[in-house]
């Protein structure tokens, strides 16, 4: 029966005597070393893209504080154009702020690496780099976001200051000589205090003394006629005759 080959170095050590564990230790640190310094080489990246995008949206926002001063065809624009310079300007400000993260980030990242080289625990440095590194590459991305916002504000501020005015509102069309000559007009030949309406009463029931005229007294269980008495009492006698109340009956 054929039993299978061990490595080479594995074999070598165990005829040295070493120990495995020890081996796999050593292993375990190489590949650390080598992990620590691919993350800060990312971080590194990472913080250079950081600081173009800061660039760029000083750029941007620097432009739409020009626009802004160069003036707006309207004050609605001019207004407008203010509010996009300073969003602009704010964006570019976050922009900034997320570039000087990652450069941070980038530095203890280089910091965790050059601990993996030289350190006694290089796993435990390999784990810093990478955090870092992480965090350097979420601040890039922030930085990317405030860019474009800051881009996106400048353009906006363009467009303001050449909206043009709007039109003025059309007036309403005068009417016509002619149509003023075609009016109709009704006239009324009523006293100024009469009363037109739809109200209907019984005489008779009213005519309490039956002496063919209503008083005031009469009159009162109707709030209507109550309160129309002195209009509907033509000759102001005080009582309402049948020939006054004739719209009434």
């Amino acid at each position: 029966m054929k039993y299978p080959r061990a490595p080479l170095f594995l074999a070598l050590a165990l005829s040295l005597g070493v120990a495995v564990p020890a081996i796999a230790q050593t292993q375990s640190k190489i590949e650390a070393k080598v992990q620590a310094e691919a993350e800060a080489e990312m971080a590194s990246d990472d913080a250079q893209v950081a600081r173009q995008q800061a660039e760029v949206a000083q750029e941007a926002a620097q432009a739409a504080k020009q626009t802004r001063d160069a003036g707006a065809a309207t004050a609605e624009g001019a207004a407008s154009a203010a509010h996009s310079a300073h969003a602009a300007h704010q964006a570019s400000v976050q922009a900034n702020a997320a570039a000087n993260q990652a450069v941070n980030a980038a530095d203890k990242a280089q910091s965790a690496r050059t601990a993996a080289e030289r350190g006694a625990n290089p796993v435990a440095a390999a784990a810093e780099a990478s955090a870092a590194a992480t965090e350097a590459r979420g601040a890039a991305y922030q930085a990317m976001d405030a860019t474009e916002s800051a881009q996106a504000a400048a353009v906006n501020a363009e467009i303001a200051v050449q909206t043009p005015p709007a039109p003025p509102a059309t007036p309403p069309a005068a009417p016509s000589a002619q149509g003023v000559a075609n009016a109709q007009v009704t006239f009324t030949n009523s006293p100024s205090n009469s009363v037109v309406g739809d109200y209907k009463i019984d005489f008779d029931a009213l005519d309490a003394n039956r002496n063919g005229t209503l008083s005031r007294g009469e009159v009162r269980s109707n709030a209507t006629l109550t309160a129309e008495f002195g209009a509907v009492d033509v000759n102001h006698d005080g009582r309402l005759s049948k020939d006054e109340l004739k719209g009434w009956m």
